[in-house]
């Protein structure tokens, strides 16, 4: 079998997968830019929107914390924005790889890295 189908063959199944977001909240008086309570990985719609995180500091110390699949009628900016909820002025960040909207400042592998992990793996041996 050649490099290159080997690599195709490889990539096939990481093209079919579904995007997974954290979900929590919404939390409209959390005491710190975090969710609370246990998190939950959620399996977004086929379409990929993407992941969305949105937080925003109130007035009196505390936070708007929400974080979830992206939705058609969201704002679908790449990067981060700010907006306003609920009379809140926010940042809401969308983001494309799995689990990317996490809480912590963990950087989490994606598709893209374990790709060129492999290749690089495949084609030296070649």
């Amino acid at each position: 079998m050649q490099p290159l189908q080997i690599f195709l063959l490889i990539l096939l199944p990481l093209t079919t997968f579904q995007l997974e977001c954290f979900t929590c909240g919404v939390f409209l008086s959390a005491p710190d830019p975090m969710c609370r309570g246990e998190i939950r990985n959620n399996s977004c719609a086929p379409e990929n929107l993407g992941c969305l995180s949105i937080i925003g500091h109130k007035s009196d110390g505390t936070y708007y914390v929400e974080k979830r699949c992206a939705e058609k009628t969201d704002d679908l900016t790449d990067g981060c924005i700010s907006v306003g909820i609920r009379g809140i002025a926010a940042k809401q960040c969308l983001c494309h790889g799995n689990l990317c909207n996490s809480s912590s400042q963990k950087t989490f592998i994606t598709g893209l890295g374990i790709i060129l992990s492999l290749s690089f793996v495949i084609f030296k041996n070649f």
